[in-house]
């Protein structure tokens, strides 16, 4: 075990991690809602001039948060996922990706919690990695691999806690050189109390032989930074490994450069409607209700003058016939102007993304051959993702299958058909006629029935042939025969 007196910098954090740090904050704050946004106090919403903690409490409590951000990734993902994956997977690793990282997910869950990570934050990150073979055991056979659970999983990792990253050239190739990533353990302090703790997993290529190597270090809270257990160097089919097998994934791409998150744009007009509706609700809380007063009622300052209520069981009775008393009623337009910057920016929010909060009777199913240009902004965001994110997964999991010692074609693409269409009935026509005149095949027929959504996205050409061929023919209804000349009445 290596121990250092000093704070050697695993605790260093890339530039770009500090840039993005505050962007990604704001996001996380607001995707959780209301509370969290809350709890952030003159973060997001600034104190009036000289108003009491108290007062900026009630303030805050009155303010509504309408979270069009989540809304709007909630959306994002269900077009991502209306349709299954197109995959190919070799056998061997199915059952594996069942619970792909031990913790119980599937490789499709995986993929879509993927999917949240960037519409959120905008990047994540995949480590394939492969538990150590316990110590003394020496040659382990297929059983005991299997009682072990000795095999690849693939590990999630969020955009804050991948703290730093360096790249360098080899053979004249951009490699990566060094991952620093912290982790959360769950270490237990008693038969009842567990505590978190922070260590730092750092990944990179060992100086001198460029092979792969795992460090884990904690660092205290003084700043000593003591390397836990030997440094651990992963094989692959006996020999050390030469690559990292970790990939960051993003809507632009698949390196280690940061990216703006897709909806921050969104996520700050949010916070900007969240300030302007505390403004509004303070204003109608303290110009709702009617103000009584009055004037030249001399109330003795001994406590034993006249007590004034309000309500139908009770009268003023004032001894001065100068006395008069009435209401003070808001008729201003001020309250009416935030009401409007309140629906402008709303408006806004949708231009910049959340097109689903827009009234249901504006939106319309296009049609198979409609253009859909109103669509084009979110559809260009989500195949960025949808491309990126195949190429993130298809990376992992040829790693995985690598490391489990299968071979064979790997495939996962996301669906990159977000918008419903609907073939109308002309362009059915259209291409059975085409069909049967030889201009398409019958197999090109299926793929463009498939993508008007007449046949289900995951049922393949051969299935649809083989319910064709085993269902009952189709018989016209018998037509009632007509009636002999002497049987018809006169």
């Amino acid at each position: 075990m290596a121990i250092s007196t000093k704070n050697t910098g695993v605790k260093t954090q890339h530039k770009q991690y500090d840039e993005f740090y505050p962007k990604w904050k704001r996001c996380r704050d607001v995707m959780k809602g209301k509370d969290a946004v809350h709890a952030a106090g003159t973060e997001y919403l600034p104190a009036l001039l000289e108003q009491e903690p108290a007062e900026y409490a009630a303030y805050v409590k009155r303010a509504g948060f309408y979270n069009a951000s989540w809304r709007t990734v909630a959306g994002f993902k269900g077009m991502l996922f209306r349709k299954p994956p197109n995959k190919v997977i070799p056998k061997g690793i199915e059952e594996h990706l069942k619970n792909v990282n031990l913790k119980g997910d599937s490789i499709e869950q995986l993929v879509e919690d993927g999917a949240c990570e960037i519409l959120e934050v905008g990047r994540f990150g995949l480590l394939v990695d492969y538990p150590n073979k316990p110590a003394g055991k020496g040659q382990v056979t297929v059983a005991q691999v299997e009682k072990l659970n000795l095999r690849p999983t693939i590990q999630m990792y969020f955009a804050e806690n991948i703290i730093n990253w360096r790249y360098t050239t080899i053979n004249n190739a951009t490699v990566l050189a060094l991952v620093v990533l912290s982790e959360v353990k769950e270490v237990q302090e008693n038969e009842f109390e567990v505590k978190e703790k922070t260590v730092y997993r750092v990944l990179d290529l060992e100086p001198t032989s460029l092979t792969y190597r795992i460090r884990i270090f904690d660092v205290s809270d003084t700043g000593v930074q003591t390397q836990i257990g030997d440094d651990i160097t992963p094989t692959k089919n006996g020999k050390p490994m030469t690559e990292i097998p970790f990939v960051f994934v993003s809507g632009d791409g698949t390196t280690g450069k940061v990216y703006d998150p897709p909806l921050i744009d969104l996520v700050d007009k949010n916070l900007d409607h969240y300030v302007v509706s505390a403004d509004y609700e303070h204003g109608c809380h303290f110009t709702a209700l009617p103000t009584a007063w009055v004037a030249g009622f001399n109330n003795k300052g001994d406590g034993t003058g006249q007590k004034l209520y309000v309500g139908s069981q009770t009268a003023w009775v004032f001894e001065s016939p100068e006395a008069k008393a009435g209401y003070l009623e808001f008729t201003g337009t001020g309250l009416k102007a935030l009401k409007e910057n309140l629906d402008g920016k709303k408006q806004e929010m949708a231009t910049l993304g959340a097109r689903m909060l827009a009234d249901a009777s504006e939106r319309q199913v296009e049609t198979f051959g409609a253009t859909a240009i109103k669509h084009l902004g979110e559809n260009s965001i989500l195949a960025a993702i949808s491309i990126n994110l195949s190429k993130g997964i298809e990376k992992a999991l040829t790693w995985f299958a690598d490391w489990a010692g299968q071979t064979g074609e790997i495939k996962y693409e996301v669906n990159r058909k977000f918008m419903p269409v609907q073939m109308d009935a002309p362009t059915l026509t259209s291409l059975m006629g085409a069909w049967q005149g030889g201009a398409i095949s019958q197999q090109d027929f299926f793929i463009l029935l498939q993508e008007g959504e007449i046949v289900a996205a995951e049922k393949t050409f051969e299935e649809h042939q083989a319910e064709i061929d085993n269902q009952q023919p189709i018989m016209a209804e018998p037509t009632e025969e007509p009636k002999p000349k002497e049987d018809i009445e006169e």
